[in-house]
């Protein structure tokens, strides 16, 4: 169950100080998905990197590519904004999101328990 109110919602997308970045599909100009991205600093590297932090495609609209293109889309927004990392993960119960994701030839899996992906972002 989620916890965030409209309001809340509204302060980290649109708030005086932006938390976070969000990508809309659509289809037929009705929204189908979105993907959530928030930045994270890799204090070792000196760098930013961002992260998929929530992807959601409505289910009538799964196994149509469009959880791919929120990826795409997030992953040209990471180039854009410099960042050296875009990671995405799911829960590990999650089994839909985690097959989903090893399907998508951009992800290497990086992680074993509760599965992370690197999309490379130098790859075309």
């Amino acid at each position: 169950d989620a916890a965030v109110t409209l309001s809340g919602l509204q302060d980290i997308f649109f708030g005086a100080a932006p938390m976070a970045t969000a990508s809309i599909a659509k289809v037929n100009g009705e929204p189908v998905g979105y993907a959530g991205l928030t930045p994270t600093m890799v204090l070792h590297e000196g760098a930013m990197r961002l992260d998929i932090h929530h992807l959601f495609v409505k289910e009538r609209a799964r196994s149509k590519g469009i959880g791919k293109a929120l990826i795409v889309a997030c992953k040209a927004h990471a180039i854009e904004q410099g960042a050296t990392r875009l990671t995405i993960g799911t829960d590990p119960n999650n089994a839909t999101a985690i097959a989903a994701y090893r399907a998508i030839a951009m992800l290497d899996e990086i992680t074993g328990e509760g599965p992370r992906f690197r999309v490379d972002l130098n790859a075309p």
